[in-house]
């Protein structure tokens, strides 16, 4: 039930006292909210009409053919997730780009109060937070609000959120409620297509009036990753001729260890035909969802031209047959090294993806040779539980339908080389790295490739966030990815709103952000679990050869930052077989390493600003490479920032009509029975239209 009313007439006015009544508190109300439908003859848009409009369609079509399930009712919007742990706090939402708005669904097992709310970091403090419940009566409320700290969370002043619909059954309490991404309230924060903290919390009973919200208790809330404003996939179901593929992972944890990252070999089954990768689904299995954090599947890639190929693939599928390895550690083959290319990236919260519905990732090398993948997952135990096996899978679809399109990942940021160092006790701290026209044009039709989604990739815990700019004829366009709220705990695809081009006369610049405050010793380039990367990859099509596109420091800048007379094969730092390998160049005269030399730096008696002003802006060299890790006629290109007018973001003029939010005090709550305000207000329109007509004739 979204809301209850009653009326109750002191009075029998005259027809005409009525509509004249009736027609001044309408037009009043409606200044303040949304109503739906016409009133007095003039078309007003609803506050969701995309939305309602299609629930009301579904309705209707259930409820004449009989169905009267209240699941079946109500239609599903296109992304959902588990919040919680244990399965009772369910998030469904849809994002209308359009009308510039987004519609949560919250289901949760409980008969009192829900909370959600977006993070910075995942604490209430600085958090925008939405809570509401429904009453006795079946009234459902709800109240914008935002924290101050780990205590009750004040209300805002300004009420930005709608309700929809809110019920109850025995056991859950549902709420639908909708909000314009951008609200020009200083006390919410804005949806966009970033990597959000998402919060949430719960409890048993209702608050006791609309200022009073118990504590929920510590096993009722809690924080997750979600992206917010991933673009709706137009195909929700696999093709019909789509078939699958299942790699199943199994992991035992051990005590003396809180987070392990496990490499295994596997074999794709199909090798007569080239085949196009469409989308997969996860399989969860014993503790998988308490501690499994992320997988990557890489793409295991080689020279075909090489004369040590046929060995290569021997061994890799010799390692198929094993249950694999410890990431990057001692133990890990040189050959995983070859395993570079990003296929699929899964991270807690999201069921699966879809490839859009013209463009397919080809999984076979050549036809009649067998494909490598390497299966990348990171395990968390943070309670130290010992001998706990994880269980798991990932069902990958594909077609042998080929799609309009073959897709491809390229690298671009910074290289991984001794060229960027992270001085520790840094708040803030900035790295570049280039992917100049001279790289890009290895290979690029002149029309250029169309970017669909993009992952921005680190290891360690100093990333703060990261921007990819992109440069064309001396101008800078719009970033093709921004995020500032980058977590290395949550590796999601960032699906674009718009296809993005870029020709082979573009520039591609990808910088990042670190917080290095809580290291004792220099941060370097590396896959080590101390290590740092500032990159991004780039899926698009048509599928080129080239697939990294990145750059650092010049070895000349590095020493004269550092203070280095000489590094040990200078002029080839950046010829090494693989950026898996360990990079650690030794000083000759210094009878030492790089990193012990770095970390006998005193910092404080160093420039630190004009350090990171010529490691970022000066020269650096790029590293372009194509598939099987051959390098282009680009590799060592110097190259650094290109000339161009900064791009400069529109301002947010914030046009949404006064009918569309509602301001409060702080006393206030948006309560009501939001619903039923918004229901009344449109029987009375409905009774005054009516009214009109009858004065009329």
């Amino acid at each position: 039930m979204v809301g209850k009313f009653s009326t109750k007439l002191v009075y029998y006015p005259s027809i005409n006292q009525l509509y004249l009544s009736f027609k001044s508190w309408c037009a009043g109300v409606l200044l303040l909210l949304t109503a739906c439908g016409t009133c007095l003859g003039e078309e007003a848009p609803t506050a969701n009409a995309t939305y309602l409009e299609k629930r009301q369609e579904h309705e209707a079509a259930k409820t004449s053919s009989g169905e009267t399930d209240e699941e079946a009712l109500f239609i599903r919007l296109p992304h959902s997730a588990i919040v919680d742990d244990e399965g009772k706090f369910h998030l469904s939402w849809a994002v209308d780009i359009e009308r510039q708005e987004i519609t949560l669904e919250l289901s949760v097992e409980t008969l009192g109060w829900v909370g959600f709310g977006v993070s910075p970091n995942g604490a209430m403090d600085g958090a925008d937070i939405l809570t509401g419940w429904v009453d006795e009566d079946g009234v459902g409320h709800i109240q914008d609000r935002h924290g101050t700290g780990n205590v009750k969370p004040e209300m805002d002043e300004q009420q930005d959120w709608r309700l929809l619909r809110a019920s109850e059954n025995e056991t859950h309490t549902v709420m639908v409620v909708v909000r314009d991404l951008s609200t020009c309230d200083d006390k919410d924060m804005p949806f966009m297509n970033t990597t959000k903290r998402v919060i949430y919390a719960y409890a048993d009973e209702d608050p006791a009036n609309e200022t009073a919200l118990q504590y929920h208790g510590s096993s009722k809330s809690g924080s997750r990753y979600l992206v917010l404003l991933e673009p709706q996939s137009e195909v929700m179901e696999m093709p019909e001729d789509a078939k699958k593929w299942t790699i199943i992972q199994k992991h035992t944890l051990s005590s003396d260890r809180d987070t392990v990252y496990w490499c295994n070999i596997a074999t794709f089954p199909h090798k007569e035909s080239q085949v196009h990768y469409v989308g997969f689904n996860i399989q969860h299995g014993k503790n998988s969802r308490t501690h499994l954090h992320h997988v990557v599947i890489w793409e295991c890639t080689g020279d075909a031209n090489s004369a040590a190929y046929s060995q290569e693939r021997e061994r890799l599928m010799h390692y198929a047959s094993q249950e694999g390895h410890e990431c990057l550690s001692p133990n890990m083959p040189p050959d995983y090294a070859k395993c570079d290319h990003p296929t699929i990236v899964w991270s807690s919260g999201i069921e699966g993806e879809r490839e859009p519905v013209h463009v397919g990732m080809p999984l076979v090398s050549a036809p009649g040779e067998h494909a490598f993948f390497m299966v990348e997952a990171h395990y968390d135990n943070p309670a130290l539980v010992d001998n706990a096996v994880v269980e798991w899978g990932i069902d990958v679809y594909y077609t042998e339908e080929l799609r309009e399109f073959e897709s491809g990942s390229l690298m671009v940021g910074s290289s991984l080389n001794f060229g960027m160092v992270i001085p520790p006790a840094q708040a803030q701290w900035s790295a570049t790295g280039h992917c100049p026209a001279g790289c890009l044009v290895e290979g690029m039709p002149e029309s250029g490739i169309k970017v669909y989604q993009i992952l921005p990739h680190a290891i360690s815990s100093v990333r703060r966030s990261i921007r990819v700019r992109h440069f064309r004829d001396g101008k800078e366009l719009p970033p093709l990815a921004v995020d500032d709220y980058y977590d290395f705990n949550f590796q999601q695809i960032l699906r674009l709103q718009e296809e993005r081009t870029i020709l082979p006369s573009d520039h591609i610049t990808t910088e990042c952000t670190f917080d290095s405050s809580s290291r004792q010793n220099a941060t370097f380039s590396g896959y080590g679990s101390r290590d740092e990367m500032c990159q991004a990859f780039l899926f698009y099509y048509p599928r080129r050869s080239l697939v990294q596109c990145s750059s650092a420091s010049h070895h000349n800048v590095v020493k004269e930052v550092l203070g280095i007379q000489e590094l040990q094969n200078e002029d080839n730092m950046l010829l090494l077989s693989s950026d898996r390998d360990q990079i650690n160049p030794f000083l000759p005269k210094k009878k030492t390493d790089f990193k012990s030399f770095v970390n006998s730096i005193n910092w404080s008696e160093m420039d630190l600003e004009e350090a990171e002003k010529k490691l970022t802006h000066g020269t650096h060299v790029t590293r372009c490479l194509k598939r099987g890790g051959v390098p282009a006629q680009a590799f060592k290109l110097k190259t650094g920032y290109p000339d161009a007018e900064p791009y400069k973001a529109p301002e947010d003029s914030c046009p949404r009509m006064l009918s569309q939010r509602t301001s409060h005090t702080v006393e206030a709550s948006t309560s009501a029975s939001s619903g039923a305000s918004t229901s009344y207000i449109s029987l009375t329109c409905i009774a005054l239209a009516i009214l009109r007509q009858i004065l009329a004739k």
